[in-house]
């Protein structure tokens, strides 16, 4: 625990108890944070609080049972031939020019499409998703990312609406046309709500297999390993999301005078909770700076996915992903490497991956 005075003030939690702790107990520590919460993720909508991301207890219980149908083990592996057909597709684009960077042309490619089918987006939907998600998490400057939000928003509201008046049996429609506390959400809310959910299927999932991907090109053992034995990516899908997990830090707000990890706290105070040092805290974790396939994940079950009620909730689905995107990828290009002198920079925030991975290949 270590308080900050930056961005208005915190506390930090890096311990894997302190973590766990404040994740599970949703009446002392709210998942709303002003300024360090899910609300950063999104541009221009500070006001309107996201069903089920930034709510507790019985209200965000109430939309996690609306929506976990299209979540389960059995829907994410319903989603597997899709996903290993647009792996093709984008790879087979790629294999004559013998070089790209990775994280645009593949690791950012797939995910959006997958996060639109699973909405309900029609082909051509998808493919609309795709590019303004892309521009807006892509922009270079405020004005930017403000204009293609703007955008973005309004190709949303469009679907939005369209669904109030003729819903169908896809998620979009059950998000649109729930009843929760008695009532329905407005515009704002299910723009945010869409937006976050698509963030948390695009952006977490690319970030995940770009440092998939850096993590081989580093350990050649490793990657000639799994290239062999290809059962062998899902611990390493696990492994990498204890080790290094998309998702960097959440916040929440202390609600009621409490204590945790012996530090008093008091309600208003903001707590950044460290996923990733919760996953490496040497009091629980052996050996946790190093990378192992054989590594026990539930003694005790690591925090990558999150934990308490807010637990990740498209977990299954992005498991699925990953093991697909990194098979796809090493059957297409099994020679690819980082190009001569190329210097990869991992990114830095709530949500971390890498900038770049610019490779080559021999052309075929």
């Amino acid at each position: 625990m270590a308080r900050s005075g930056e961005l208005g003030g915190f506390v930090l939690v890096t311990g894997y108890e302190e973590v766990r702790e404040a994740a599970g107990a949703s009446d002392r520590f709210s998942a709303y944070v002003d300024g360090l919460g899910a609300a950063a993720v999104v541009t221009e909508m500070w006001e309107a609080v996201a069903p089920m991301f930034e709510t507790d207890e019985e209200h965000h219980n109430q939309w996690r049972r609306l929506l976990q149908d299209f979540f389960t083990p059995a829907a994410a592996a319903a989603q597997e031939q899709y996903v290993r057909a647009v792996c093709r597709e984008t790879l087979q684009e790629l294999i004559p020019h013998g070089a790209a960077d990775l994280v645009g042309a593949y690791t950012r490619q797939v995910p959006p499409l997958v996060i639109g089918r699973v909405l309900g987006l029609t082909e051509l939907e998808r493919a609309w998703l795709s590019e303004h998600v892309r521009a807006l998490y892509d922009a270079e400057t405020l004005t930017d990312a403000r204009h293609a939000g703007r955008i973005y928003a309004d190709f949303l509201l469009d679907r939005i609406h369209e669904r109030r008046i003729h819903p169908t049996a896809d998620l979009l429609s059950q998000m649109v046309n729930a009843q929760v506390d008695g009532r329905s959400t407005d515009d704002d809310e299910q723009i945010k709500m869409t937006m976050l959910l698509v963030a948390a299927g695009h952006l977490t999932t690319a970030d995940a297999c770009a440092t998939a991907i850096l993590q081989l090109l580093e350990d050649a053992t490793l990657r000639e390993h799994v290239s062999a034995e290809p059962a062998a990516l899902e611990a390493f899908v696990e492994e990498l999301v204890r080790y290094e997990p998309a998702v960097a830090a959440t916040g929440r707000t202390v609600t009621t005078a409490t204590q945790l990890g012996g530090v008093p706290l008091f309600p208003g105070d903001r707590l950044l909770l460290a996923w990733g040092s919760a996953n490496r805290d040497e009091r629980v974790v052996d050996d946790g700076d190093v990378f192992r396939l054989d590594r026990e994940h539930s003694r005790p079950q690591h925090v990558g996915w999150g934990s308490g009620e807010h637990r990740c909730l498209g977990r299954h689905l992005a498991r699925v992903e990953l093991r697909v995107m990194l098979t796809e990828l090493l059957r297409a290009l099994p020679d690819f490497r980082l190009q001569p002198g190329a210097t990869v920079c991992r990114t830095f925030g709530v949500i971390r991956g890498v900038a770049a991975l610019p490779v080559r290949w021999e052309r075929r």
